[in-house]
């Protein structure tokens, strides 16, 4: 991780320097007094997203890097003062060229002003008389009275009167007569139908769970078996290589002791010669 980090880091410090040069030869060898909006609009906004990047490699370096070097200190000073000066003038030709933006017409004075309905139906607020039937108006009228049956004397008593109201004359309403509604089955008529239809559906479900599960049994069964084949197969031939490295241990061990005594014999003899050669080359 911390390779990687320093490697991104020198990447970012040559990054800098580069683009910082690139930008310097950009504004200067660019012509900024040109007025074609789109153009030179587009220039500017590419330059100030070129300055933005570059700002943000700076911060990067400077995080990462040691100040203890006054040098490296200015250099990155003076690079920051030089996008300071070019992101100045690159604002005042973006602030001079930008289009400007033109507000549309507003199209509600243009609206005409809707006119009222005509054809909306109006209620009528007049009063509503009673109608009665011509038999019930005749009984309901009040007989006119005379003169003299009008003046009561202070002993007689104010008759009122009731005139009398046929029952035949008022209008019934007719006769309602309830049609017979078909009977709704009962539960008692519908569950011995779909009972059956339910119980050969499980029965049949867990015949074929039943028969399922001894299909698994089964085969379960024979994996056991054929695991069980497999590891004393496994355990005869650990077996038989445990044995043959145990002989080849034996072996190798009384050919080292063979070895040994006759490395000493030849040692011994080799003294011999040697020590003969010399008593024969001083004598």
């Amino acid at each position: 991780m911390n390779g990687n980090a320093s490697e991104q880091t020198v990447h970012d410090r040559i990054n800098l320097a580069r683009l910082v040069r690139r930008l310097e030869k950009t504004v200067a060898s660019e012509d900024w007094t040109d007025d074609r909006l789109p153009a030179t609009w587009i220039k500017t906004r590419g330059t100030l997203q070129k300055l933005r990047h570059a700002r943000k490699l700076l911060k990067n370096v400077e995080l990462s890097e040691d100040f203890d070097n006054a040098a490296m200190f200015q250099r990155y000073e003076d690079m920051r003062q030089t996008l300071d000066r070019l992101e100045n003038t690159v604002l005042e030709v973006d602030k001079r060229v930008s289009p400007k933006a033109i507000r549309p017409e507003a199209i509600l004075p243009s609206l005409s002003i809707p006119s009222a309905p005509t054809d909306v139906s109006r209620l009528s607020l007049e009063p509503m008389q009673p109608q009665f039937s011509p038999g019930l108006s005749s009984e309901l009228a009040v007989p006119p009275l005379s003169a003299q049956d009008l003046l009561l004397s202070p002993s007689n008593e104010p008759v009122l009167y009731h005139p009398p109201i046929g029952l035949s004359a008022i209008p019934l309403p007719p006769y309602f007569v309830p049609t017979p509604t078909p009977a709704k089955p009962t539960p008692s008529t519908s569950k011995p139908t779909a009972t059956p239809a339910f119980l050969q559906n499980s029965a049949a479900v867990h015949e074929e769970l039943s028969t399922q599960l001894a299909q698994m049994v089964t085969q379960l069964k024979r994996n056991a078996l054929h695991f069980s084949g497999s590891l004393e197969a496994d355990k005869a031939i650990v077996v038989a290589a445990q044995e043959k490295i145990e002989r080849n241990h034996e072996v190798m061990t009384r050919e080292r002791g063979h070895l040994r005594v006759v490395g000493g014999k030849t040692l011994s003899t080799t003294w011999i010669v040697i020590s003969s050669m010399v008593v024969w080359s001083l004598a």
